[in-house]
């Protein structure tokens, strides 16, 4: 079965390329999805010869646009900072769940991230709840069931894996995927990991995920939702 590898970019010229380098061994086509970087993100997309498609903005619309232009028949949603691991590509191949993620391992030795790493893996295997940070991986049937990624600024990945397990429950797989810790160190990990919670509360108690996004994305210009 093809695997797709569906990558969003914005201004990630520093990560894209050793992204691109380790996908390539796990994956049949890779998408890099761009919202309109100023810097040398798409030319290095171009130069490597994957899948380029621009003109969409914000994460959610991105994914969505990234899973349209891609052929295959899993699709896997990567941030453009993650470690992926040898074998991850062929973890997705080999399960029989319709969709899932991967344990994740913030690359930290600071205690309150090795807890957030752990709090988010007892989060997926309990509720089937899984953030884009951990390498949401769906068949295609799936995604087209669901109808396809919300366009969402903030809280598509959320708003994805409560429509997929309410249809069955995600596997969640070896090996780790690596989350870069930077948006919580340049920020502060104690603010950071409240900012997210507080965020994660109100998205739950209904808050419109436009209102989040504008508060989230002026306080870390990268956007997107991570646990």
């Amino acid at each position: 079965m093809q695997l797709s590898a569906i990558v969003p970019t914005l201004n990630e010229e520093r990560q894209l390329p050793a992204l691109l380098d380790r996908l390539r061994a796990e994956v049949d086509e890779i998408v890099v999805s761009d919202g309109g970087s100023g810097d040398s993100t798409a030319a290095i997309a171009r130069e490597a010869g994957v899948n380029l498609v621009q003109g969409a903005h914000g994460r959610g619309p991105q994914l969505a646009a990234g899973a349209r232009a891609a052929r295959g028949a899993l699709l896997w949603f990567v941030h453009a900072d993650a470690g992926i691991a040898p074998g991850s590509g062929q973890a997705i191949r080999s399960s029989s769940a319709r969709w899932g993620c991967f344990e994740a391992l913030i690359t930290s030795s600071d205690f309150r991230l090795r807890f957030t790493s752990d709090w988010m893996n007892r989060r997926a295997r309990l509720s089937g709840s899984a953030t884009g940070d951990m390498g949401i991986w769906m068949r295609r049937e799936l995604l087209d069931e669901l109808g396809g990624v919300p366009e969402l600024m903030v809280m598509e990945d959320l708003v994805l894996s409560d429509r997929a397990r309410a249809r069955c429950a995600p596997a969640v797989l070896g090996p780790p995927i690596g989350i870069d810790p930077r948006r919580w160190e340049e920020t502060g990990i104690s603010r950071t990991i409240l900012r997210m919670w507080a965020l994660r509360l109100g998205f739950r108690l209904g808050v419109d995920p436009e209102r989040l996004a504008a508060g989230w994305v002026g306080w870390n210009p990268r956007g997107g939702f991570g646990s």
